[in-house]
């Protein structure tokens, strides 16, 4: 009993100062937020209790609405494609892939730079001047097949990828370039715990790769792929900088996303109240989508 008692005291001894460091900037600041989100506050002035009013509005805002669907495109159209590359690279690689260190390195590094160095290069990538590496690439295509990608009438031109009615579409294989090492690391990381005797044993019965890799590799790492679904949601939820360089800082509906709507209400129009309800909402949106992906995940967990 004695024994017991001394390593539960040392166990609230460990957790104490991860469990007050939460409770000061995360667990704190969070309920100020919701309570923010019922106010009417210009950060200068004491806030006045309105109620529902800032939901209200933001409902009926034309920036809330385009700014949630930028903010699905980003989390269905990049998430399906950066976790998918990312599970067929770790793959390829775990199988013994000529080269694996350097490849590794090379995926991952777009990991090591800042979200605005990016954002900057994929910018200037996109230009439609000759710095612009894809447009150039796409003119030499439109004269190389002018019939499949242009009129009679017609003369090769650059793509506007930067322009408002494009630019979330075009900020995708961004996202998936800059992603897609961390997620193959993770699921590599996850693969290589995997004990070879049960490729061995489903070599010797004649198992080709694909069925390998479905029934052994993949039922494995499951519950890995599964925490890759919930980092992706809370990553493209919260997803902000590469937009807000684009444009220059300021975004319209068109290429607007909730980080974005955000800061804009509280930094430019000084409505703290609105863009703690966007948080708000934001939180609700991730951790709904969150209990979602966990729940159709459950299964009985196997072991080896």
């Amino acid at each position: 009993m004695h024994i017991n008692r001394e390593l539960k005291r040392l166990r609230w001894f460990l957790i104490a100062p991860a469990l007050i460091l939460f409770t000061c900037f995360t667990a704190l600041p969070g309920v100020r937020a919701l309570i923010y989100s019922f106010q009417k506050w210009d950060g200068f002035n004491e806030p006045e209790w309105v109620g529902t009013q800032n939901f209200q509005a933001l409902l009926a805002d034309d920036l809330f609405i385009p700014a949630l669907k930028n903010n699905a495109i980003l989390m269905v159209a990049g998430g399906a494609i950066t976790l998918c590359l990312a599970l067929l690279f770790a793959s390829t690689i775990h199988r013994g892939m000529r080269g694996a260190g350097i490849f590794r390195v090379a995926f991952f590094f777009p990991n090591i730079l800042a979200a605005v160095a990016i954002a900057i290069l994929w910018q200037q990538m996109y230009s439609t001047t000759d710095f612009g590496i894809i447009n150039a690439v796409w003119i030499q295509l439109q004269e190389a097949l002018p019939g499949v990608f242009l009129d009679k009438d017609q003369s090769p031109a650059p793509f506007p990828f930067t322009d408002s009615n494009y630019l979330i579409w075009s900020i995708v294989p961004m996202l998936v370039w800059t992603a897609t090492g961390f997620y193959m690391v993770l699921f590599l990381a996850a693969m290589q715990s995997i004990p070879e005797e049960f490729y061995e044993a489903a070599t010797i019965d004649g198992a080709s790769p694909r069925q390998q890799f479905w029934h052994i590799t993949f039922p494995l790492i499951r519950e890995v792929f599964i925490v890759g679904i919930v980092f992706f949601i809370i990553s493209t939820a919260k997803f902000f900088d590469a937009v807000w360089v684009m444009e220059a800082e300021l975004p319209n509906k068109n290429s607007h996303v909730m980080a974005t709507v955000l800061y804009q209400k509280v930094f430019h129009e000084y409505n703290v109240g609105y863009a703690a309800a966007v948080a708000v909402v934001l939180f609700i949106l991730v951790f709904i989508a969150t209990l979602i992906t966990l729940n159709f995940s459950r299964k009985d967990s196997l072991e080896y």
